[in-house]
């Protein structure tokens, strides 16, 4: 699968494999930097970012942080990027992926272990692997040529060598010359001393690689090139050391010690930093410290501590021109220190600014603008102007900082809203990315940032649930969340892109303990939560079965949903009632005396009731809740005439008049009823069962017209398609089977991922694309409908299993 946004499957018209699947894979939203340290570069005036959005490089114009360009995807997740003008160096596990701009040229391959590090100087590219070897690799212009489907000259003389000999037949050569054509293949591929020119292929002429030898026990972890060292570049190791090696050469000309970094537990080298000043390093170590080095005389200029959490130093940077001579240092606590290298001291200390690992700091050449990227998929850049030296949140770019559990497409299909663990609300454009974004839970930054907390802390609890409607966007809030554990549903303005003003909070108890104003229990946490057709109700249901009708516009309570229960007389009804609530018997006889006459009302005379039989006789069955349990699904139709709602534990689905919350019907299913999706035009349910089968119910007619089988693991997630031919459903064995609901069979078994199991689907109402949400993904991925974009003739695979092409 495509991990980046724009990242594209098999073209139109493509009769491979991979569109013998009713879906292929389109394009991934929500990647904007996954946690491998970013590369910033200039194309003539503008500055350019390029990150790492999974199994593809992603491009950013920095001023406005708008996305320009999307690289090809891999084979597996990027581990290290590295930029040279026009090419893009990605590594994928052992493998490296070269890019010219967004055409992939060639793969350097030659690691055994997974690239870690790469790093550009000069004609050549240098990679360090988690096994300890480097390796440089041509990328001069006569390589480019090459890799560009050019021959070089030197491969095209030795093809032309031996072409000469075989059409001689004998062998030799009409040259004068002594030297045979084989020796002067020989020189033109040999390995040059002097200029160190990288091996070639005889056959080929493709460049091979050069492995530098390192000292024994030196296992490397991070490079870099100090400014006017000729040839010469820096390597630190995970023992404390570190390298002045000379790449022409491949000689050592120095190692320094941890013991003259001041660094005697010889603690890792995490990153290693050229300062504006000639001979001077920064070095990173694993303890959170980091040591300004004068490499020239092997002398420490000054050391410091970071935060103070001992986690390990991931980037530094400076400033450059006219600007205050800064570090900025970024680890593992997501914090970045700021520091004053002409005064020594601390300037400013950023906490919180990821929610995870800093794996990227840089500074803006001339400015005083910082760029960080962090573990938690966001990209942000911070101005230090404010007069006390602190740098406040210029712009930032950021996706779901952990995968999300639900997703919907809104409105026409253009726009997809997503929610997961990272307690957030995002809206993802289809079309525009930058219009993409979370929305606010009131000033979370501020309050968090007043309070010294995170501001997970203060955000709501991940959504379990969300419910939507169009119709009144412009007016009120017209989205609906359940979140878990919450006994409350809230509001979102989507136009806005807020939360609402409400909070939809039922009753604690009907009848006569909300009349008495008695509460001696907590509400039931929300399980499930839908809006009318009309966009004026939300209906929400709980874990104890109770389905409540508020106003979205006033957030008042209006109406509950329930059911009949057993006749009962009218002595029983008053034994329950006092033993429920714990009336006292003389209470209740006290307020019975407010009848007319009282005391000497026929009534109150008639027997020990005191009038009580008269009154509850007249009253109908006793109501119950919606559910005997929790309520796992709700569907309201598009004429707001009927609601539907399933039971997880009783394994009922009941139709109700949406008007007077009256019941209509119910069908018993026998199981529980694990989710639901309603097709409002034809008035057909697709209900979920816990034995792995998706029933389809016709609600007016109360009766199971279809039983769909076919999975083999728990059903997820159901997805009536907007035309009503077909069901779709994820399991919990990560495939996705589609249902043809007219034929009542199984069209197809798709694996969309080989270790990523599909949480949620969601079908677009054009039925063009389908957005999914993996487990472990950060991403929502988008899958086209092949029926509508493959060549005519294209042939569907079976009902059988079909792996989708390039998973994510």
């Amino acid at each position: 699968h495509a991990d980046a946004r724009g990242a594209r499957g098999p073209a139109i018209g493509d009769t491979s494999d991979a569109m013998t699947s009713l879906f292929y894979p389109f394009r991934a939203l929500g990647y904007v930097n996954e946690g491998v340290p970013f590369v910033e570069h200039r194309r003539g005036t503008e500055h350019f970012v390029t990150v790492s959005a999974g199994k593809a490089f992603q491009v950013y114009n920095c001023e406005r942080l708008r996305l320009v360009l999307v690289g090809p995807q891999g084979d597996s997740d990027i581990t290290a990027l590295a930029v040279k003008g026009d090419l893009t160096f990605a590594a994928h596990g052992r493998d490296i992926v070269v890019c010219r701009r967004t055409h992939r040229v060639c793969v350097f391959g030659g690691h055994a272990d997974t690239v870690t590090a790469l790093f550009t100087f000069g004609p050549r590219l240098y990679s360090i692997c988690a096994g300890g070897r480097v390796l440089g690799w041509d990328i001069g212009k006569d390589a480019l040529d090459h890799l560009d489907g050019k021959r070089s000259s030197a491969a095209k003389r030795a093809a032309d060598a031996r072409a000469s000999m075989a059409d001689d037949g004998s062998g030799s050569s009409d040259s004068d010359s002594d030297e045979s054509a084989s020796d002067a293949m020989a020189d033109e591929t040999a390995f040059d001393e002097d200029q160190d020119l990288p091996r070639r292929d005889p056959d080929t002429g493709a460049h091979l690689p050069r492995e530098y030898r390192m000292p024994e026990g030196f296992t490397p972890t991070c490079i870099c090139h100090p400014d006017t060292y000729l040839n010469k570049v820096l390597i630190g190791a995970t023992d404390g050391r570190v390298l002045l090696l000379n790449v022409n050469t491949g000689k050592h000309i120095y190692v320094f010690h941890p013991n003259n970094m001041l660094n005697p537990s010889g603690s890792a080298v995490t990153c290693l930093e050229q300062s504006p000043a000639l001979d001077t390093v920064a070095v990173g170590l694993g303890n959170g410290r980091v040591v300004i080095q004068n490499v020239r005389l092997d002398r420490t200029v000054v050391d410091f501590t970071h935060d103070g959490s001992g986690r390990a130093i991931r980037s530094m940077s400076f400033t450059t021109g006219n600007q205050d001579p800064l570090i900025a240092v970024g680890g593992d606590a997501g914090s970045v220190s700021v520091w004053d290298l002409e005064k020594r001291r601390l300037r400013t200390i950023m906490p919180g600014t990821h929610d995870g690992a800093v794996t990227q700091a840089h500074f803006f050449l001339g400015q005083p603008v910082l760029m960080t990227g962090g573990a938690d998929n966001a990209l942000k850049q911070w101005i230090f102007d404010n007069a006390d030296g602190t740098g406040r949140l210029l712009r930032f770019r950021a996706g779901h900082s952990a995968p999300p559990t639900r997703v919907e497409f809104y409105g026409e299909g253009l726009r997809i809203l997503s929610a997961g663990d990272d307690r957030a609300l995002r809206v993802f454009s289809t079309i525009q990315d930058q219009q993409s974004k979370e929305l606010s839970q009131s000033h979370v930054e501020r309050r968090a940032k007043k309070l010294g907390v995170a501001e997970q802390e203060l955000k709501l609890p991940p959504i379990r649930g969300l419910a939507w409607c169009e119709v009144r966007e412009r007016d009120w809030a017209n989205v609906v969340t359940c979140h878990a554990g919450e006994t409350r549903a809230y509001t979102w303005r989507l136009a806005n892109g807020v939360l609402g003003e409400h909070v939809l909070q039922p009753p604690v108890k009907m009848g006569a303990k909300r009349n008495l104003g008695i509460s001696n229990r907590v509400g039931f946490p929300i399980s499930a939560v839908a809006v009318s057709a009309c966009g004026n109700f939300a209906v929400i249901g709980n874990e104890g079965g109770e389905v409540h009708r508020f106003n979205l516009q006033s957030g008042q309570h209006r109406g509950v949903f329930k059911r009949p229960g057993p006749p009962r007389n009218a002595a029983e009804g008053r034994d329950e009632e006092a033993v429920a609530n714990g009336i006292p018997e003389h209470e209740r006889r006290r307020r019975q005396l407010n009848l007319r006459g009282g005391k000497n009302s026929i009534w109150n005379m008639a027997d020990k009731s005191y009038g009580m039989d008269a009154i509850e006789a007249a009253k109908k069955a006793p109501k119950l809740p919606a559910h005997s349990g929790q309520v796992s699904a709700i569907q309201t139709d598009g004429a707001n005439k009927q609601t539907v709602t399933c039971g997880f534990v009783d394994g009922v689905v009941r139709v109700w008049n949406f008007g007077e919350q009256k019941l209509e019907g119910e069908m018993d299913t026998g199981v529980g009823c694990v989710a639901a999706s309603l097709h409002r035009p034809g008035a057909l349910v697709a209900v979920a069962g816990a034995d792995r089968v998706v029933r389809v119910l016709d609600i007016a007619g109360m009766r199971r017209v279809r039983s769909l089988r076919g999975a083999q693991t728990q059903v997820k997630s159901v997805q009536f398609s907007a035309d009503g031919r077909w069901i779709l459903a994820s399991v919990a064995d990560g495939a996705v089977h589609v249902w043809d609901v007219p034929a009542a069979r199984l069209v197809q078994t798709m694996r969309m991922s080989r270790d990523c199991p599909v949480v949620d689907l969601s079908l677009s109402p054009n039925m063009d694309m389908l957005a999914t949400v993996h487990e472990g993904r950060r991403g929502v991925y988008l899958w086209a409908n092949s029926q509508m974009y493959s060549a005519p003739g294209t042939r569907l695979a079976g009902g059988a299993t079909t792996p989708v092409a390039r998973s994510p």
